[in-house]
This record gives structure tokens, sequence and C-alpha cells, in this order.
């Protein structure tokens, strides 16, 4: 692997116009061989420049697919991302199989049979429709959110305390997600539903975050068997920003989404030295993505439920990435099974579409 200037963030944007300008140039010369129909240069380099075309999509798919999970995106970026990504799918699928099909008609002379070549040339511009609009897509991510661009800080916003006291449970944003930083040990739970033994919930000393201090923090101890907690609020895509620490816990720490109830959801699991991210249906667990991954001391988690696509970040880097089928609306909140105290900073949560 040839080492990247250091400005570029992965090697995606040093391939991606090369089947543009391809692309569009084969079907220039397909084209210009519809008017000179006895030239034979025209349509013999559209067929070249269309097979490097598909092999130039190919390379721009696969890198395509790595720099996605090497950039910690806005918020605002999660749905274009994903549009991005299932779009890149079909140029590939489309132009992959017109280079084969370009290949295949040329050397078996068909393509000699104008209302064939006519044909095939429609069938490339159509092509090009596609490939611009997913092109659209990547420049608007970089021109309007700034990702893969260094100077763009795309961490979660600072979640304050509410200023007033007696909002002791998680509050409804503008946005239409909602936001919870405890205050209070106990008087949350009216405002959650949970399902299972919680044995209890105290507030404490949460340490220091980039040497300030991070104040009081909630901590939550399972009781026996599995709890889970969450706010009813239903939303069918979703970005889940939260802080916990697992120092004092042994067990698994679920981010729960999509969630109908206790026994059908979407989750991302901390456990066993690992983060897994998969479903659960009538309580059967299907894992769609796992990795190795140390909990131990405070991190900052990021999970993104979008249609089929599911992500995770610690500390602004991916982890898994899993895909599945859409997930219907539900709520979100924790799933806790264990031993021990896990402590919680905040949680919050914005709709992605």
């Amino acid at each position: 692997m040839f080492p990247l200037p250091e400005w570029a963030p992965n090697v995606h944007p040093l391939i991606v116009h090369f089947p543009i300008g391809i692309l569009f140039t084969a079907a220039l010369f397909d084209l210009v061989g519809l008017v000179l129909r006895q030239q034979d240069f025209p349509r013999r380099a559209a067929m070249m420049l269309y097979a490097l075309g598909g092999i130039a999509a190919t390379a721009a798919y696969f890198t395509g697919e790595a720099a996605a999970d090497s950039v910690f995106l806005p918020t605002e970026a999660n749905a274009l991302l994903t549009e991005h990504s299932d779009l890149g799918h079909y140029v590939f699928y489309f132009f992959g199989g017109y280079a084969v099909v370009r290949v295949i008609t040329f050397f078996a002379g068909l393509e000699r049979m104008f209302l064939l070549r006519a044909a095939m040339a429609v069938l490339g511009v159509a092509g090009l429709g596609l490939l611009t609009y997913t092109a659209d897509h990547g420049a608007e991510m970089v021109f309007r959110y700034g990702v893969g661009v260094q100077a763009v800080d795309a961490g979660p916003a600072v979640v304050a305390a509410p200023s007033d006291s007696s909002q002791v449970g998680p509050q409804v944003l503008d946005a239409g997600g909602w936001m919870w930083k405890p205050t209070r040990a106990a008087a949350w739970r009216q405002h959650m539903v949970i399902d299972g033994n919680l044995a209890s919930s105290s507030m404490r000393d949460g340490g220091e975050q980039d040497g300030a201090p991070r104040g009081d923090v909630l901590g939550l101890t399972p009781g026996a068997g599995p709890v889970t907690i969450w706010f009813e609020h239903p939303m069918e895509t979703a970005q889940i920003d939260a802080a916990l620490n697992l120092d004092s816990f042994d067990g698994s720490v679920m981010f729960v989404h999509n969630l109908i109830d206790a026994q059908n959801y979407h989750f991302t699991v901390l456990t066993d030295g690992e983060m897994r991210q998969g479903v659960s249906e009538n309580r059967d667990l299907y894992v769609m993505d796992a990795k190795p991954y140390d909990a131990s001391d405070w991190h900052s988690y990021r999970v993104v439920s979008d249609r089929t696509h599911f992500r995770a970040y610690a500390d602004e880097a991916l982890v898994t990435h899993g895909h599945g089928d859409a997930a219907p609306s539900g709520h979100i909140g924790l799933r806790l099974s264990g031993e021990g105290t896990v402590l919680v900073d905040f949680m919050q949560v914005v709709p992605v579409r």
C-alpha cells in the first residue's frame, strides 16, 4: 500500500474521480460512434473505456466502504453516508456488469448491429445518471458537512445538566430526540420504563475528564437477571451518544434501540472483551458484527441506527458496522446484566432522518 498524503483521510478521494472521468468519456465515444458509423475507433475506444471504468468503479466501491468506516461523522451526515453507501453498491453492480456485457458483445461482433449499439449507448448514459447522483452525495458530505476534513469537529454536542432541578428524567428535544443528564439518584425512575430488577441507583463522583472534574454521575446496579431501562419515545432512526464507565461492573451492557419490548430490539453490547452488534428476535440473538474491544475506564460511545445500516463508535473511532433488515420504530435505552455498578454520565438521542 503506497503512503497517503498527510492531508488525505483515506485513499477513496484519490480514486473516486477516475471512474467518473473514464465512464463519461466512454459514453462520449459511444455517441460519436453512433454518428460516425463507419469508423471503428470510437466503438473500440468506448468498449475499452467501459472496461476500465468498470474496474475503476470497483476500486472506488471497495475504497469507499473502507473510507466510510474510517471517519467520524457529524450528526447531520449519517443519513447521507447511508444513502451514498447504498448508491455506491448500485454503481458497482451496474457498471461492473455493464462492462462485462460490453466486452462480450464487442468480441462477439454483436456491436456491429446499429440498433444494439444504440441501445447499449442509451443504457450507458442512463448509468451515468446513477453515477452522478452518487457522486453528488459524496461531494455533499465533504463540502457541506466536512466529512474527512481534518479541521471539522464531529463530536457530540456537550450535554449540560438541566437548570431546573425538577427535570430529573429525559427531556424531549426540539429536534425530535431526547437527552438525559442524571441529577438525582432515584427520582428519574418515574420517567423511565424499568423491566427487571434494578437493585439500586445512586449519584457518585465521576472523576475527571481531560483534567477537569466530570461532576456527579449516575451509578446503576442491577439485581439478579437482566434489567432493561428505556424511555418511551419511539424513533425509527437514531444516533445515540453516551458516556459510560464499566470499571466496577462485571457483565454485559447493551445500548438497546428500535426496542419493541424486552425480547425484541436491536443492540450494541459491550461484553467479554468485545463489542457486538445485532438484533434480538423473541430472545434469539443474531450478531451482525463483532470486534475485540476493551471497555475499561470512561469512554464516549455513539451508536447509529439508520435503516439497514448499524454503526457503533467508541471515542470517535468506528468499532462495529452491521447490516440487516430495516429496523422498526422503537424505544431506546440500556440493558444491564451482571454484577457491580455501571456509571452513566449522560445519554443523548437524536433522529438521523
